[in-house]
C-alpha cells in the first residue's frame, strides 16, 4: 500500500513538474522580446531624464560662468574707482549733507515758518485798519495769501528736500561700506558651486555612457538567460519524466533501483 502512495505521489509531482517545465520554457521563449523592448524603453526613458538633467546642469554652468564674468567687471570697475579712495569722498558729501545742508534747510524753514507768521499777522492788521472810517492801506488782501501760500509751498518743498537728504546720506553710507568691503567672499562661493556644477556634470555624464552600454547589452543578457533558463528548464523536465518511469515501475511491483545496482555489478566483475 505504501509503494503505490509512494508510486502514485511521484508520478503527480513528476507530471506537474514536467508541465511546469514546458509552460516555463514557452514562457521564456515568447517573453524574451517584450521583456527585452520593456526594459529598452525604460532605460530610453531614464537617458531622457539624465540627459534633460545635463542640459539643466549645462545651463547653470553658463549662468554662472556669467555671474562670474559680472564679478570680475564689477571688481575691476571698484578696483579702479578706489584707486582715489572712494570711502573719503563718500564720507566728505554725507558729512556735507549731514553737518551743512539739513542743518541750513532746518534753519530756512524756520525763518519761513516766521515770515509766514509775520505775513499772517500783517494780513490781519492791514484788514483791521481798512476797517477803519476814512482809512485805507494800499495792500491788498490777495497779493498777502499770495504770499503766505507761497512760504507754506516753499517750506513743503524744504521739507522733501529734507527728507531726500538723509536718505542720500544712508544710501551713501551704504555705499561707503561697500566699496570698502571685497567680493573675494562671493567669488569664492561662485566658484565652489561651479566646482559642484561640473562635478555633477560629470557623473551624469558617466551614467549616460553606463546607460547606453546596458541598453546596447541588454538583448544579449536577456537571449543568454532565455537560452540558459530553457536548457535548464529542459533538463529538469527529463528529469521528471525519469522520476514518472520510476512511479510506474514502482506500481508494476519492479524496484527502479535493481537496474542500476546491476549495472554497479557489472562494473565490479570488470575491475576485479
Amino acid at each position: 500500500m505504501m509503494r503505490k502512495i509512494l508510486a502514485w505521489k511521484l508520478i503527480v509531482l513528476s507530471v506537474v513538474f514536467l508541465i511546469l517545465s514546458v509552460v516555463g520554457i514557452v514562457a521564456a521563449l515568447a517573453l524574451n522580446e517584450p521583456l527585452t523592448r520593456e526594459g529598452v524603453a525604460r532605460l530610453d526613458e531614464v537617458e531622457s531624464e539624465l540627459r534633460l538633467g545635463e542640459a539643466a546642469l549645462d545651463k547653470s554652468h553658463a549662468q554662472i560662468e556669467r555671474a562670474l564674468g559680472i564679478l570680475d567687471s564689477t571688481e575691476a570697475a571698484f578696483n579702479q574707482f578706489t584707486e582715489d579712495d572712494p570711502r573719503a569722498f563718500f564720507a566728505d558729501v554725507q558729512t556735507t549733507l549731514n553737518d551743512n545742508l539739513l542743518p541750513e534747510l532746518e534753519t530756512a524753514q524756520e525763518r519761513l515758518i516766521t515770515a509766514r507768521d509775520t505775513l499772517e499777522n500783517l494780513r490781519l492788521l492791514v484788514f483791521g485798519i481798512n476797517v477803519a472810517p476814512f482809512v485805507s492801506v494800499n495792500i491788498s488782501d490777495e497779493m498777502l495769501t499770495d504770499l503766505i501760500d507761497s512760504a507754506d509751498a516753499l517750506e513743503s518743498q524744504i521739507t522733501d528736500v529734507g527728507k531726500l537728504a538723509e536718505q542720500a546720506s544712508v544710501l551713501l553710507e551704504d555705499a561707503s561700506q561697500l566699496f570698502g568691503g571685497d567680493l573675494d567672499e562671493s567669488r569664492a562661493s561662485l566658484e565652489g558651486f561651479l566646482a559642484d556644477v561640473e562635478e555633477y556634470q560629470a557623473k551624469v555624464k558617466g551614467w549616460r555612457e553606463q546607460v547606453e552600454n546596458i541598453k546596447n547589452s541588454l538583448p544579449v543578457w536577456m537571449d543568454f538567460a532565455t537560452i540558459f533558463l530553457t536548457l535548464f528548464l529542459i533538463w529538469f523536465g527529463l528529469s521528471q519524466v525519469s522520476l514518472f518511469l520510476h512511479g510506474r515501475a514502482i506500481l508494476r511491483g519492479e524496484n527502479p533501483w535493481e537496474g542500476l545496482r546491476a549495472l554497479f555489478l557489472i562494473r565490479e566483475r570488470r575491475k576485479g
